[in-house]
């Protein structure tokens, strides 16, 4: 606990001073940092690792230390295991302070080690270390761009106690890559709120994004006269025409209703906000598990 303190109280004193160089900025509200990185980890069959993160940028001006990912609010209690980031379908988001200007980012190295070892016998289930990694997005705060590198592929480590920490190169994808925060209002009104999952298609001049679950990981979202905010990214659409919000049912919410309010878009790469009325109820029918509804903009 002296130790989790301190770390914490480390952290704060350099985000106070913008002097941490090289470390995740993790206390909330800190604004000095200039990389935003998401961290996606596939929705596959034991795509989690219990090993940890390192990440280096390297950019046309040089690179940045080697950086070890992780959020020091989920540390868990001593003696257990290290299980709440890099979950199978889970995006991590880590803010990184870079002082010197490295230039645009064109490729980013990962590196996966075993985690500090735990007490107790060797067994199988600790002999080897996998993670299945499906891309990675970053925001550069001081030059204003955002990229996707995607990878779709496992890191493994077959046995923790011979084989030395595997490393990755990624590099980013064909055409650029736009970042969107999400802004989603739930009306003031009796049972407006929903346990459904939501869903976001965004609808452009140059095409269409993939159909994009709206989450944040250990939050309860869409809850009567709440607004919740995500992040998300997608190819460059060019101009949102229409958005599509769908509704889905789940085990706790089999025949879902939401009484949605509205749905801001705001491109941060290139600086454009749009608003999304709706203030109508979403009602999954009898027979479907599904509703879905097309929304021009307001604005």
């Amino acid at each position: 606990m002296k130790l989790f303190s301190l770390t914490l109280l480390i952290s704060v004193v350099c985000c106070l001073l913008g002097s941490c160089d090289g470390v995740v900025c993790n206390v909330t509200g800190c604004e000095h940092f200039n990389y935003e990185l998401f961290l996606v980890t596939g929705d596959v069959l034991d795509a989690e690792t219990t090993g940890f993160v390192y990440i280096t940028l390297y950019g046309l001006k040089g690179n940045s230390p080697e950086i070890r990912l992780h959020n020091d609010w989920v540390k868990p209690p001593r003696g257990s295991v290290w299980l709440r980031e890099f979950l199978r379908g889970e995006t991590n988001i880590y803010h990184i302070n870079v002082t010197k200007d490295i230039g645009i980012v064109g490729k980013i190295r990962i590196k996966l080690r075993k985690a500090d070892r735990v007490k107790g016998k060797r067994s199988r289930e600790w002999s080897e270390i996998n993670w299945y990694l499906q891309e990675i997005f970053l925001i550069d705060r001081r030059l204003r761009y955002a990229r996707c590198y995607p990878f779709y592929n496992w890191l493994r480590i077959k046995n923790i106690y011979r084989q030395p920490p595997v490393t990755a190169f990624l590099y980013p994808s064909n055409g650029s890559t736009t970042a969107y925060k999400v802004t989603v209002e739930t009306m003031n009104e009796k049972d407006a709120g929903t346990l459904g999952k939501v869903y976001i298609t965004l609808i452009g001049e140059k095409g269409n994004s993939p159909k994009m679950l709206l989450d944040n990981d250990g939050e309860i979202e869409f809850q009567q006269g709440k607004t919740d905010r995500f992040n998300i990214f997608a190819k460059d659409l060019g101009n949102i025409s229409n958005i599509r919000v769908e509704l889905g049912a789940t085990k706790q919410s089999p025949n879902p209703k939401w009484f949605l309010k509205a749905v801001t878009l705001e491109d941060i790469t290139r600086k454009f906000k749009q608003s999304f009325l709706y203030k109508k109820w979403l009602t999954t029918p009898a027979n479907k598990r599904v509703v879905s509804v097309q929304i021009p903009p307001s604005n």
